[in-house]
């Protein structure tokens, strides 16, 4: 830039420092420039974006297929007898018998706590209880030869009667200082250790057998009539896949939850060394009698999940929204008793960009298996 040109800048910026309203007209002229700009170049870049007049699809053409009526769902395993051991005396624990793995018989000692003072009170309120039937007996006798008065066997009677209470209530006391098992079972965990102080209530021990063992599963209410008390089920576990193990209906809920499921026990014999153990899952399976005829639709056409189950059906190059009325669940494929009909072309891809009525092309079309 030469010396000429930088005078006439500096002449140029000196006059719009000192007319302020010739810079805001300048600036505005500047603006508009710009927004003419824009708005010239805006039409071409529209002309560049294509809009689709129809939505690209797969369909899956639904046909009845040869079913059996079997239903089958995932439960956990629970123990068939389990409880939280507490204890009834307060004291020091002296013996602790209850290492965890340990397996017990019924009424065996699990802890021992302090007895010295519950030894001592039960054998003071035994001999009150010895001498206070000894005097019944006295005054018995002496009351059926008249000797004595009724008011006095009375009160003899009386005070054998509060004696043998005070026994029984020692008598307890002390059994409580040995905390049994309840049943037969394993300790799976100990909360005290020898030495430590425990009280009324305190849990010290956790219990369960294994020998049996039930399978929670929640069925719901459309299947509900296959699960009845005695009903010979299969049960199978991904720990044992070439394994089938025979389980029983033990129990029935008479009350859905809010999902419209019942609550139902499998019983079973636990397998070898406890195969089965507490939280696991397995499966339960109900394997029906023949097979029959049911028209089927892929899960993948569902548009809102199996809770309200919809999916868009394709006639005349548009797709339309439909509610299903379902029966039977399989692992890919869906019963369906009311809302289609066999030969329809359901939507299995691109659905999640449809609407109700929307206009669609087909890219890809399949036949569901003729058999399932």
């Amino acid at each position: 830039m030469n010396s000429a040109t930088m005078t006439i800048a500096r002449s140029i910026a000196e006059r719009l420092k000192k007319n302020r309203l010739l810079s805001v007209v300048l600036l505005m002229l500047l603006f508009v420039a710009l927004f003419l700009a824009v708005q010239y170049r805006g039409p071409e870049k529209k002309q560049k974006i294509k809009f689709y007049s129809t939505i690209p699809v797969s369909v899956d053409r639904v046909s009845k297929m040869a079913v059996r009526d079997s239903f089958s769902t995932v439960g956990t395993v629970e123990a068939f007898s389990e409880a939280e051991i507490f204890s009834e005396s307060a004291g020091l624990v002296r013996t602790v018998l209850a290492e965890p793995g340990a397996q017990k018989k019924a009424g065996e000692t699990l802890f021992v706590i302090d007895d010295e003072l519950s030894l001592a009170r039960q054998k003071r309120a035994e001999a009150e209880y010895r001498q206070a039937k000894k005097d019944f007996e006295r005054y018995s006798n002496l009351y059926r030869e008249g000797a004595v008065a009724l008011s006095a066997f009375e009160t003899v009677q009386l005070k054998l009667d509060q004696a043998e209470a005070e026994f029984t209530l020692a008598r307890r006391k002390y059994r409580d200082t040995r905390i049994t098992a309840p049943f037969a079972g394993s300790v799976t965990a100990r909360f005290v250790e020898k030495g430590e102080m425990v009280h009324e209530g305190m849990k010290v021990a956790h219990l369960v057998d294994m020998r049996r063992v039930k399978i929670v599963i929640f069925v719901p209410e459309r299947e509900i009539t296959k699960f009845l008390p005695g009903v010979d089920l299969v049960v199978t576990s991904d720990l044992f896949p070439a394994e089938r193990f025979s389980g029983k209906v033990s129990s029935v809920s008479d009350k859905a939850g809010r999902d419209h499921t019942f609550r139902v026990e499998v019983a079973l014999q636990n397998p070898g060394k406890n195969a089965f153990r507490s939280g696991m899952f397995a499966r339960v399976l109900h394997t029906g009698d023949g097979k029959r005829e049911a028209l089927l639709v892929p899960r993948t056409a569902l548009v809102s999940g199996i809770r309200k189950p919809e999916l868009f059906v394709v006639r005349h190059g548009k797709a339309f929204l439909r509610p299903l009325v379902t029966g039977m669940e399989l692992q890919n494929y869906l019963e369906v008793i009311d809302g289609i009909a066999a030969g329809d072309s359901v939507v299995v891809s691109g659905q999640n960009e449809l609407q109700d009525g929307a206009a669609v092309s087909v890219i890809s079309q399949k036949k569901s298996p003729s058999a399932q």
